[in-house]
C-alpha cells in the first residue's frame, strides 16, 4: 500500500469509523476509546457523515426507483 500512512491513530480512527458504521453507539465508543467527553467522539460521527450520505445516494430505494417516465440516475 504505497502512500498510505499507518500509525496507531489511523488504526484507532478506522476502528471508530467501522464501529459506528456497523451500528455501534457513540456512548459505547466513548468508553472503548477512553474519552472523558462525547465531544471527541462527535468528531468521528462527523467524519462518517459523508460516507453515510454516499451510501444513501447509492442504495436508497426511493432515489433509485425505476418508475415509468423516471430514468434511474447513475
Amino acid at each position: 500500500m504505497s502512500g498510505v500512512r499507518l500509525n496507531p491513530h489511523r488504526f484507532r480512527h478506522t476502528f471508530a469509523k467501522i464501529f459506528l458504521m456497523n451500528g455501534g453507539d457513540i456512548f459505547s465508543l466513548q468508553k472503548i476509546l477512553g474519552h472523558s467527553s462525547l465531544e471527541m467522539v462527535k468528531i468521528y460521527v462527523n467524519l462518517i457523515t459523508s460516507d453515510i450520505l454516499e451510501q444513501h445516494r447509492k442504495f436508497s430505494p426511493v432515489d433509485n426507483a425505476i418508475l415509468p417516465g423516471n430514468r434511474k440516475r447513475t
